[in-house]
């Protein structure tokens, strides 16, 4: 019988959690904070000491997995009306694809190099090879950005809809890699707006009387300060080029003097 350590089967359990949220996020466009992620993780992760216990029913392991699949969804995400379902079905889809990866590998691999029992799984890995493939998988991460950055040419037109209430203003969107503003507190990344701009928006109310106002330090190429916040009841990127329309989950920031709304690429995956 296979020695099973327990810190690496823990350090296992939150590796693959982490990475199946940070899936689920990404598929869903959902924010999802470093740390809130970790921790969900972290808590998770317990569910792999299953693996410890006498074989139990298939439809009971069903019925555990579903529970934990359930529970770290509403933990990392919270229950979004309309949004919920989506991420429990993308994150429940991606475990059932990496177990299929994983019985592919482990049917080539040498026997003994995984240990399977109550839908929980064991890896032969050690710790240094834990944390050499962890870092691999980030550089892969940060090169899929960098070059699905770059896929967004500057000879592309954008146009951002914001909509507050009864009230809607349509501007010019850029996307810039340079801002990597997020809001602190819901993990939204952050649409700069000029104020003038949003004038046919605001309508003469008061910046401290919108919905979710808050302020956020911000670092700029030529100064420190804090930045307007608040949360608008729609924002729609249009790409003219393409013809494309999306929904994105974000705060706008008013600072600047510009007419555009600049945003981050990632809000384009289309």
């Amino acid at each position: 019988m296979q020695t099973i350590y327990l810190d690496v089967l823990l350090l296992q359990s939150l590796y693959v959690n982490y990475f199946l949220l940070r899936a689920a996020a990404r598929v869903t466009h959902t924010p999802l904070r470093f740390a809130r992620c970790l921790l969900v993780s972290a808590g998770s992760s317990l569910f792999s000491l299953l693996i410890f216990l006498p074989a139990l029913p298939l439809l009971l392991q069903l019925l555990l997995k579903l529970t934990a699949a359930a529970a770290t969804v509403s933990l990392a995400f919270g229950i979004q009306h309309g949004r919920w379902l989506g991420q429990f079905g993308c994150f429940f889809g991606c475990s059932f694809l990496l177990a299929g990866l994983l019985l592919a590998v482990c049917s080539t691999a040498n026997q003994g190099f995984a240990t399977w029992s109550n839908s929980c799984f064991y890896l032969d890995f050690s710790l240094f090879q834990l944390i050499l493939f962890t870092a691999l998988a980030y550089l892969l991460l940060h090169l899929c950005d960098f070059f699905r950055g770059r896929r967004h040419h500057t000879d592309e037109h954008f146009q951002v809809l914001i909509r507050l209430g009864g009230r809607t203003a349509v501007l010019e969107g850029m996307a810039d890699t340079g801002n990597n503003l997020t809001d602190l507190f819901s993990g939204r990344p952050v649409i700069v707006c000029g104020k003038q701009s949003l004038e046919a928006l605001l309508s003469g109310s008061s910046v401290e009387q919108l919905q979710g106002y808050r302020l956020l330090p911000c670092t700029t190429v030529t100064a420190n300060g804090l930045l307007p916040l608040f949360r608008p009841d729609e924002i729609c990127i249009r790409n003219l080029s393409s013809g494309k329309s999306r929904t994105a989950d974000g705060m706008v920031g008013i600072g600047g003097t510009q007419k555009c709304a600049i945003f981050h690429p990632r809000l384009l995956e289309f």
